[in-house]
C-alpha cells in the first residue's frame, strides 16, 4: 500500500544521505511541469531550471529526465547542461556526456504504425478538441479538450481502427493522463529504467528515486520496488 512521503520524511532523507549516489529519475509532464490541453503550449519554468541545475552540481546526483516526449522536444524544454535524458519511454537515450542510445521498432511495427496514423488523421479531421501527436516511432491521441460528453465515443473510434489495423497485436497500447498512446509492445518507463541503472556507468550501485505522475510511471514504480524511491504526484 502507497504510504505519504511526508510521514517517512527523516527516514527516507536519512537513506538518501547514506547512499553513495544517487540517480534521480524525474518525469516531465505534470510533475516538473503542469498539464496544458496542448503539449506544445507548456515551458519549463525557470525555478524549476534554477533547482535542476543545483542538482547537477552536486557531483552525487545524476539526473534521467524520463518522458513520452521526442529527443528533440525535451532538449528543447530544457536546455540544461549535465542532464541525462530518456525520451519516448526510453526508445531515445542521450547521456550527458553526448552519447546516445537509440531503439528502432520492426518494419512491420513502423508498417502498422503508419497505416495507423494515416486512417486516424482521416478520421478525425474534422473533430474539435483532441489533438493528435505523432512522435515518429509512437502516436499520441490527446483528448482533454474534448467536451465530457464525447469523450467515450470518439476514444472507442480510436481504439477501434487500431485493433482493426493490427490485427496480430503487434503495438501496445498505453493509457495515460487523458491520452492514449501506440508504440512498440514491451518497452516502458520500467524498462528503460531497468536499463539504464544496469548499464551506464555509476548507476549500478546508487539508490534510485524515481518521481512521476501518470500510469505510464507504473512500470518504473514497480521496476524499483524495495530497490529504490518511488515517489507518486
Amino acid at each position: 500500500m502507497s504510504e505519504y512521503l511526508f510521514d517517512h520524511s527523516q527516514e527516507i532523507f536519512g537513506t538518501i544521505e547514506k547512499a553513495d549516489g544517487k540517480i534521480l529519475f524525474l518525469d516531465y509532464d505534470g510533475t516538473l511541469v503542469f498539464l496544458k490541453d496542448k503539449p506544445d503550449d507548456i515551458i519549463t519554468p525557470n525555478k524549476v531550471k534554477i533547482v535542476l541545475e543545483k542538482l547537477i552540481r552536486d557531483p552525487e546526483f545524476n539526473i534521467f529526465i524520463i518522458t513520452g516526449r521526442t529527443l528533440h522536444e525535451i532538449k528543447n524544454l530544457l536546455d540544461i547542461k549535465g542532464l541525462s535524458f530518456a525520451a519516448l519511454h526510453g526508445l531515445e537515450v542521450c547521456l550527458a556526456n553526448g552519447k546516445k542510445i537509440c531503439w528502432k521498432p520492426s518494419e512491420n511495427e513502423q508498417s502498422i504504425l503508419k497505416k495507423i496514423k494515416e486512417k486516424v488523421f482521416y478520421e478525425f479531421k474534422e473533430e474539435k478538441g483532441i489533438y493528435i501527436e505523432d512522435k515518429g516511432v509512437t502516436l499520441a491521441f490527446h483528448y482533454r479538450m474534448l467536451p465530457r460528453e464525447r469523450v467515450k465515443y470518439t476514444t472507442g473510434r480510436f481504439m477501434e481502427i487500431v485493433k482493426r489495423t493490427d490485427e496480430g497485436n503487434v503495438l501496445e497500447i498505453i493509457k495515460g493522463a487523458e491520452l492514449i498512446e501506440i508504440r512498440s509492445r514491451g518497452w516502458n518507463k520500467g524498462k528503460a529504467t531497468e536499463f539504464l541503472l544496469n548499464n551506464i556507468s555509476g548507476c549500478k550501485y546508487a539508490i534510485p528515486i524515481y518521481i512521476g505522475d501518470d500510469t505510464t510511471d507504473e512500470d518504473a514504480f514497480a521496476c524499483l520496488k524495495n530497490r529504490g524511491l518511488t515517489i507518486f504526484v
